[in-house]
């Protein structure tokens, strides 16, 4: 069954607020209202006829408050399953009527914790208990029962159920909304208590941490902490280390780039080979090409000065000539979704070169990724998107030749540092970056101090390559610069409130230029 009306609700909140625009409907619908203490003193004031708990529980409330709610009877009415003969038997047995709506939420610990004349008695006495337990119990029934923790979603409980009964999508959205709820209020809690007894907060994930020599520099300690953030069946976190030391740190924010930028390049041209070398943070070597050796030969001569000491990630089973020619050069991982036997025989002369197995990150796996800021964490869905459908708003259009380079570009783009600039090439079967500009405060120097330069003296052909920038330009001087080095090609995702002047000054110069509709920020 998908939509349900509910026919008994259990309300106790400690925030009271919008419950007014709530009520009425409960009572247009004939919806029993089970209640508890002083939300049931609140709710009989807005006209509503209240069942008290206790003569669902058979039991006073007692302790001072602390016994209300916590029961077999409750929890029952929660939890037994309505498709499901023998719970459904039970039930009559044993005299339990369902529960199918939960409106819910906490004793405010969050609030009494946040001051700092509050003693450890108001914070033990503000720890809700039945709370949780009835919250948690409705969630997990979420099949058959509606769990509403945040007065916010009212208003689309109240319009669900002037609409004939609330669907399982919205059942489930607010059962996941009251997990993250309960998980969060356990966590400041530990985090609270741990502060005022003076104790160090245990490892939340103490099964699953691993302690690192050091973070970014000596002086630092650090940690990694697994993450279930992801839908993936596999993550860089937990692929064993075939041979080599410790990961560090910084091992692992680089690996962590090189390992998606080659995922994805993988998933879009299945049928190359990839290489991908980072080095602090930035891919220096990208490289696509129809055999292994060359698409690692081909990275490495990117910015064979930034390689050194780089971070190496390949799309397919490393073997013995790739082996061969890295343990020629100074590396410090080198990532695979697999090794051949003679190339981890190769590999062995090399004790310290760190060897990972990984396979290679699958598409939509819905990773959310977590960045730490002074008193918070950051989170938020990994760039997973890309938009390969362009827009060409200048008189000279890209020939249809150029779609595979525009996408190997696009793809590589999005992992470089924000501002970034990268000129991408097709040459001879091989997709490769010829030069990059990243990191800058503005656009135009990643063009001026650091793509340009970096193409002088090479024997490189700029004319067929692709200049990608990871935002829009705001102003034409950076198209002006652009043709101080002959580039042809621009794509970039468009929307600045002068994208008419920098398409006119792409038209003056005869520069093809496409927008994405997309912006790729990396910071």
């Amino acid at each position: 069954m998908n939509k349900l009306m509910p026919t008994r609700a259990l309300i106790s909140v400690s925030d009271k607020s919008h419950l007014d625009g709530l009520a009425p409907i409960l009572l247009k619908h004939n919806i029993e209202v089970i209640s508890t203490g002083g939300t049931a003193d609140y709710l009989k004031k807005l006209g509503l006829t209240v069942t008290s708990i206790q003569s669902v529980t058979g039991n006073p409330e007692a302790f001072g408050g602390r016994m209300k709610s916590i029961s077999f009877q409750i929890s029952s009415a929660l939890l037994f399953r309505r498709d499901h003969e023998q719970d459904l038997r039970e039930a009559m047995e044993l005299n339990i009527k369902p529960i199918d709506l939960v409106i819910c939420n906490l004793y405010p610990f969050k609030i009494i914790s946040s001051k700092a004349e509050s003693s450890i008695n108001e914070l033990i006495e503000n720890i809700d208990i039945g709370g949780p337990g009835m919250i948690r119990a409705a969630a997990k029934n979420m099949s058959w029962v509606t769990v509403v923790t945040d007065p916010s979603d009212y208003v689309a409980l109240r319009e669900a159920i002037e609409n004939g009964g609330i669907e399982e999508k919205m059942r489930v959205d607010f059962a996941l909304k009251a997990f993250s709820l309960t998980a969060q209020y356990d966590l400041l809690i530990a985090t609270k208590l741990s502060q005022k007894y003076e104790r160090q907060l245990p490892d939340i994930f103490s099964n699953e941490v691993k302690p690192l020599r050091y973070g970014e520099n000596p002086h630092q300690k650090a940690k990694l902490f697994i993450l279930n953030n992801h839908t993936g069946a596999t993550s860089l976190a937990e692929a064993p280390v075939l041979q080599g030391k410790e990961i560090s740190y910084n091992n692992y924010l680089d690996s962590d780039q090189a390992f998606k930028c080659v995922s994805e390049l993988g998933l879009e041209f299945p049928e190359l080979y990839h290489c991908v070398i980072v080095k602090h943070g930035i891919p220096c070597g990208v490289a696509s090409s129809p055999d292994q050796l060359s698409s690692l030969q081909k990275a490495w001569e990117c910015d064979s000065t930034s390689a050194f000491g780089g971070i190496i990630a390949f799309s397919s089973k490393i073997e013995a000539q790739s082996a061969t020619w890295l343990t020629q050069n100074y590396i410090e991982v080198v990532m695979a979704p697999d090794f051949s036997h003679e190339a981890l025989e190769i590999f062995s002369q090399k004790k310290n070169v760190r060897l990972v197995k990984v396979p290679l990150k699958k598409s939509g796996v819905q990773e959310w990724t977590v960045r730490s800021i002074n008193g918070g964490l950051l989170w938020q869905e990994e760039d997973e998107k890309l938009n390969f459908n362009l827009n060409f708003p200048t008189k000279r259009k890209f020939e249809s030749t150029k779609t595979q380079l525009v996408k190997f570009g696009l793809i590589v783009t999005k992992y470089l540092k924000s501002n970034c600039l990268m000129l991408a090439d097709f040459k001879d079967g091989v997709y490769s970056i010829l030069a990059s500009g990243v990191g800058q405060p503005n656009r135009l120097e990643c063009l001026s101090l650091l793509i340009g330069p970096r193409l002088k003296g090479r024997d490189v052909t700029i004319e067929n390559a692709v200049l990608i920038s990871d935002a829009f330009f705001p102003f034409k001087d950076s198209i002006e610069e652009a043709k101080k080095w002959n580039i042809q090609y621009i794509v970039q995702p468009g929307g600045s409130i002068k994208d008419q002047e920098v398409i006119e000054a792409c038209n003056f110069h005869n520069i093809a230029m496409a927008f994405t509709g997309e912006r790729h920020f990396r910071h």
